[in-house]
């Protein structure tokens, strides 16, 4: 088994370039893939246009993706790539390439975790072009850059492990978006719809809840400015509600500000899905940073919210950590965390149509004021907190496990690539995962 065996690109690869242009962008059809939907080796058609079957037939002269093709950006976000999943009709964007590999040389899945690999990024840093604008890499030149391809099956064996882990993450990740739905859904049954009070005004027990819970919902809707809410239930602005705390920037020129063990929270950061939680950040500062600049530790239970730019975005603290000025904390003046992160959920697009600035959309103190709703009172909306508590404590376990098994993930996949570790205990590394 020669794992150090050394290939190039053009050894195992065909290589293609996207369209130099951008088409009309539509509500549906054929997808125009953006490289900002390469994301940690997975594409998210969230993040792309669609274009029409017309635009579809001119921008495909090229090339047309298919599965397992390896889909990569060759300028900006250089290094992040993705596989063309099956059942997608879609066409190269703008500094967007394409990998079609030799199957009898190379298989996709392989060719995905080799170009992820640390010594294949390594490659890429070394073959940058940094320009004026952009930094970028010679798709004429890629052809020669090398590439660890050990023998068919050994990579297959390689697949199989790494798969293991990435299967965990993706079911984690489908766990935490069935258990946020669930919290989501419980939050608008009672703050929202107000089911738990019609059912008692059709004289029924509310579904699925205890005596003690029901009886905290009145018997009746009456009107108000909002239309109907529970009786007893006051109208009340989000700002009434809640409390704000500001961030900042440590000085970038103080290196003794970056690189604590403080975590610093910026847009980057926000947490992907339903993963709700966010518990470590790209950047961290030191106490010094801390101190010397405007920004404060937020405790664990925080929901931060993007007040500028990227506006709306919210992420909930399970860290103590600080955040940039582009930001807000938010903790409830009486009510639980919970309860206040679904309740910032409900009002976000209220924000977002509310935001102004000359330049930037800016969520202001202001802004907090235009969104109102029918407050139950610190008592109900603890009761929900505590309803809810296991579902997102599982959540958080989940994003925690999940960013272990990503560490473990890339420290072994060199490992792997080397044959450093032995791979007939493959199974033994799936199983234990």
């Amino acid at each position: 088994m020669n794992f150090n065996r050394m290939l190039t690109i053009g050894d195992v690869a065909k290589v293609f370039d996207g369209p130099h242009a951008t088409p009309k962008k539509i509500d549906t059809g054929p997808y125009f893939l953006s490289i900002s939907s390469l994301e940690n080796g997975k594409l998210d058609l969230s993040k792309s246009a669609h274009l029409s079957d017309e635009d579809f037939a001119k921008w495909t002269r090229r090339v047309t993706p298919e599965a397992g093709d390896i889909l990569f950006s060759y300028e900006t976000r250089l290094g992040e790539v993705a596989m063309m999943p099956a059942g997608v009709t879609a066409c190269l964007g703008r500094r967007m390439g394409l990998l079609r590999p030799d199957r009898t040389k190379i298989l996709p899945e392989y060719l995905l975790y080799a170009y992820q690999s640390n010594a294949f990024q390594e490659v890429i840093r070394a073959k940058t072009i940094h320009g004026a604008t952009v930094d970028r890499i010679a798709l004429k030149e890629l052809p020669s850059f090398p590439i660890q391809v050990p023998p068919l099956k050994e990579q297959q064996k390689i697949v199989d492990i790494l798969k293991g882990y990435d299967r965990k993450l993706v079911l984690n990740l489908e766990t935490n978006q069935t258990l946020e739905q669930m919290a989501q859904a419980i939050f608008k049954s009672w703050f929202v719809d107000f089911d738990p009070v019609k059912a008692k005004m059709n004289g029924e027990q509310p579904e699925g809840m205890d005596a003690t819970t029901a009886s905290l919902f009145p018997e009746k809707l009456v009107e108000s400015e909002l239309g109907l809410i529970p009786d007893g239930w006051e109208v009340s602005t989000l700002s009434s509600l809640i409390k704000l705390t500001g961030g900042g920037t440590p000085k970038r020129s103080e290196e003794i500000y970056w690189n604590g063990d403080i975590p610093w929270f910026s847009v980057r950061d926000v947490p992907s899905g339903s993963n709700v939680f966010v518990v470590d950040t790209d950047e961290k500062i030191t106490e010094l940073g801390l101190n010397k600049s405007s920004t404060k530790l937020l405790p664990k239970g925080t929901t931060i919210i993007t007040a500028r730019g990227t506006v709306g975005k919210l992420a909930l603290v399970g860290t103590d950590m600080c955040m940039n000025q582009s930001c807000y904390g938010i903790r409830g003046k009486e009510v639980g965390d919970f309860y206040n992160y679904f309740n910032l959920n409900e009002a976000v697009s209220t924000l977002q149509r509310n935001t102004h600035g000359a330049v930037f959309d800016t969520i202001t103190t202001k802004t907090f004021d235009t969104y109102s709703m029918a407050f139950s009172g610190a008592e109900l909306a603890n009761k929900f907190d505590a309803l809810v508590a296991p579902l997102l404590q599982k959540i958080e376990a989940n994003v925690r496990q999940n960013i272990e098994l990503a560490t473990l993930r890339d420290t072994l996949l060199p490992k792997l690539l080397s044959g450093e570790i032995e791979l007939g205990t493959s199974e033994e590394l799936v199983e234990a995962i």
